[in-house]
């Protein structure tokens, strides 16, 4: 935005004289197209200043289009007030509205130098005589060489005291670097001999590796030739019946061989020590046997032939008919079959031995004094 007022001053720095006394003019010229009544004011930081500050004229004044107005301001500042230096501008306001600033003119630096006072030369001091100057003179001087010699006495000595101490050090340095060389060769030695080792290690760890990839290759086609083998056993049982009835109180296990009791519920429920007893009193004639077997021949089921036994495709009993086919009905092969929990000969500890639970052919232990039901087996070959 253009401002209404040029303004321009003759001395922008001005240095006062010794009394503090200056003098400059500033040239306001209204450069807008109308005619304005206006204020001139001086403005300083330092309010103080402003009192050092004197404007001659009236500072309200008309200005036509173009006019122009020359303001003269004289400076004085008393010496002993101030040193240094100031600022000051001069700034058009309207008369009609006084805090309407219409133009801000340039700034004036005024300088106050210090004053210089005129050096006054002395009058030289009367001294001593040419003849007493000339005796103090050299018997100063043969004092300054002999404390001279002395001070470069005692120079050398340092120095050779230095040199003498640099060369204990260097010495000792020398001895460290050496054994601290020799300790870095050993370390050298024992790290080629390190990595030499971690070398045959991993040698021979990628020759166990190889073996070892090849043992597990040869494992998989061992486990796929197995699978294959029980893939064609699983055919070839399912063409054989599973059990056969053999109208003697006794039911044989074509898988196994074993010869089971046909009726699995001849005695009930039992602890374990009874279950056991009363497998070894079993004999022909007993729970509807006539094959001829003797006591002692029978005995309570292990874990692993009640595993082999039972067949979890089916539920409440895990058992299939003779033919293997389907579950286990009633006569077919067996009797008397329970969906209960019976005792196996296996124990578990002291206390505790296996059951076969024929709800869901699963095997756990319990108290021997707990009582499951009882079902008994014996070899084929057996009597």
């Amino acid at each position: 935005m253009s401002q209404p007022f040029d303004i321009t001053v003759t001395n922008p720095k001005l240095s006062l004289d010794a009394n503090g006394h200056g003098e400059t003019t500033f040239t306001v010229t209204n450069s807008s197209s109308e005619t304005r009544q206006v204020a001139i004011k001086l403005t300083t930081i330092n309010p103080q200043h402003k009192n050092w500050l004197k404007m001659e004229g009236e500072s309200e004044r008309e200005f036509p289009k173009d006019g122009t107005h020359q303001y003269s301001v004289k400076i004085e500042v008393p010496p002993d007030k101030f040193k240094g230096r100031f600022d000051f501008r001069l700034e058009v306001y309207s008369a009609v509205e006084p805090k309407e600033k219409l133009t801000q003119g340039p700034s004036v630096t005024v300088e106050m130098k210090p004053v210089v006072k005129p050096i006054v030369n002395e009058p030289p001091k009367k001294g001593f005589s040419w003849l007493v100057a000339i005796v103090v003179i050299l018997v100063l001087s043969n004092i300054g060489t002999v404390v001279a010699l002395w001070q470069l006495y005692s120079e050398i000595t340092k120095n050779h005291q230095e040199l003498s101490t640099l060369k204990d050090i260097t010495s000792t340095a020398t001895s460290k670097a050496a054994q601290a060389q020799e300790k870095a060769d050993t370390a050298v030695s024992k790290a080629d001999q390190a990595l030499s080792t971690a070398d045959t290690a991993l040698s021979k760890t990628n020759q166990a590796m190889g073996t070892a990839n090849n043992a597990l290759s040869q494992t998989k086609k061992a486990l796929k030739t197995a699978n294959i083998a029980a893939s064609k056993a699983n055919k070839a049982l399912q063409g054989i019946e599973r059990y056969t009835d053999n109208s003697n109180g006794t039911v044989t296990d074509k898988r196994t061989g074993l010869i089971w009791l046909k009726n699995a519920n001849c005695f009930g429920k039992r602890n374990w020590k009874d279950a056991n007893r009363l497998a070894k009193q079993l004999k022909s004639g007993k729970c509807g046997l006539s094959d001829g077997s003797k006591a002692g021949k029978w005995h309570l089921p292990s874990k692993e032939e009640w595993q082999v036994m039972v067949n979890r495709q089916y539920r409440r009993p895990t058992l299939s008919n003779a033919t293997g086919t389907g579950k286990w009905s009633e006569g077919n092969p067996f009797s008397s079959v329970k969906s209960k929990s019976y005792w196996s000969s296996t124990r578990d500890d002291s206390k505790s031995a296996w059951f076969m639970s024929l709800v869901d052919g699963s095997v756990q232990a319990k108290s021997k004094s707990a009582k499951h039901y009882v079902w008994f087996v014996r070899q084929e070959s057996k009597l």
